[in-house]
């Protein structure tokens, strides 16, 4: 019961207070973590006493797991000041672990853990590639739970960014992504097509691989599915231009442009010529749907 209890309490002090947070990591909390082994596996198949389930997430001893994995995430969220000792504490195999735990509420929050780890830096790299974490990521692209879905997707993103070291453990995540274009939820929708731009953003290792799977049409499936008439009402049209899948689906097909192999194949269809001619029209100059067209026709043009 102490356990959980303080957990909760750490958790609830690391999130919704910066300098709290500073505290912690300073004086040596994470060391607690470490220690009592609060992300191992085994403890999301323990009973807690006084480890009540919150609502949409497990209990028992899986809670006090979850509460370490919204530490983790927050810390590596707030500032790379904390990767050092992040670092130190070799994550990635207990990641890897709860990534394929049988409660979707764990599997979420270590999808959004190795997200976070990933944000400011490839400082992760190479212990996620050296455990093996991918293989166990880049399957939830596909979970059946939404938020899985969801922080997989952010997550397999976040690990193309900043580099290609990750690229070939990532390729298989290409056709799950592509199918996450028409998720019912606008943000995973979003991370699935920034992450699709991500994995060419660094090199064209897996050009073939976005040609081979459709890539191009399926990003441009998206904008143009929930493209309005020229005579919708103004609601509509306040509506597509505030959905962030079509946005970032526009900036991915400019990354793909950059690509030799992929500009060849958009420039063989005067279908993305004409769509990015109709947004321009529709959208006012300062909106980014309009600066995204205009992006791609001019990485076309490049």
């Amino acid at each position: 019961r102490a356990l959980a209890a303080s957990m909760q309490l750490l958790s609830a002090l690391v999130l919704h207070h910066h300098s709290l947070a500073h505290e912690f990591v300073v004086k040596d909390g994470l060391q607690l973590v470490v220690s009592q082994r609060l992300l191992a596996s085994e403890l999301t198949r323990v009973e807690v006493l006084g480890a009540q389930a919150r609502d949409g997430s497990p209990g028992g001893g899986a809670h006090v797991v979850v509460d370490a994995l919204l530490m983790i995430s927050q810390l590596s969220r707030l500032s790379k000041e904390y990767y050092p000792a992040l670092v130190r504490m070799d994550l990635a195999p207990d990641l890897r672990a709860l990534l394929s735990c049988e409660h979707a509420g764990v599997r979420a929050k270590a999808c959004n853990a190795v997200g976070n780890l990933a944000r400011h830096s490839s400082a992760f790299y190479e212990a996620i590639r050296h455990s093996s974490l991918l293989s166990a990521l880049v399957p939830l692209c596909s979970d059946a739970d939404s938020a899985c879905r969801k922080f997989a997707s952010f997550a397999v993103g976040n690990c193309a960014f900043h580099s290609d070291l990750l690229y070939p453990g990532l390729a298989p995540a290409v056709p799950r992504l592509l199918r996450l274009l028409d998720d019912d939820d606008e943000k995973t929708r979003a991370n699935a097509a920034g992450a699709i731009g991500n994995l060419v953003r660094n090199s064209g290792e897996l050009c073939a691989a976005m040609l081979e799977h459709g890539a191009l049409q399926a990003l441009h499936r998206l904008v143009d599915s929930r493209r309005p008439s020229p005579d919708a009402d103004a609601g509509a049209l306040a509506r597509f231009v505030a959905d962030s899948s079509v946005k970032i689906a526009l900036f991915s097909l400019g990354n793909l442009a950059v690509h030799r192999e992929c500009r060849e194949e958009l420039h063989a269809s005067p279908r993305t010529l004409e769509l990015c001619n109709a947004l321009m029209g529709l959208c006012q100059r300062d909106d980014m749907i309009h600066k995204y067209a205009q992006r791609l026709l001019l990485k076309l043009n490049g």
